[in-house]
């Protein structure tokens, strides 16, 4: 499954994938900025990519330890930005909602 991140989560993000919403404020190396701040991938961006800076992108990013890839990215229309901050916050929510819930079945059916 991919997780959902912005600039701040991103930073402790280790392994699996995830997708990201930000504007590409740099492009060597590749620096991301959402409302959360900035952040530097340590990789290059796709091969082949076409990007402008200061424009809003999805990212699709690797995690394997250390090493990191972006695999894809996609431009999207900046009036586009705010749902996608609602989908982060809603998607976290549903995360720490079933969270709470594994909690609360485990005090319930002790071993």
């Amino acid at each position: 499954m991919c997780e959902r991140d912005d600039c701040t989560s991103i930073a402790n993000r280790r392994m699996g994938q995830t997708i990201m919403c930000a504007y590409l404020s740099e492009t060597s190396p590749p620096t991301l900025r959402d409302h959360t701040g900035s952040y530097t991938l340590k990789c290059g961006l796709p091969a082949n990519s076409i990007v402008e800076k200061n424009d809003l992108y999805l990212f699709h990013l690797v995690f394997d330890g250390e090493k990191q890839a972006c695999t894809r990215i996609t431009p999207i229309p900046t009036l586009l930005y705010p749902v996608y901050r609602k989908i982060l916050d809603e998607y976290r929510k549903s995360r720490m909602d079933a969270l709470k819930a594994m909690k609360a079945a485990g005090r319930n059916h002790p071993v």
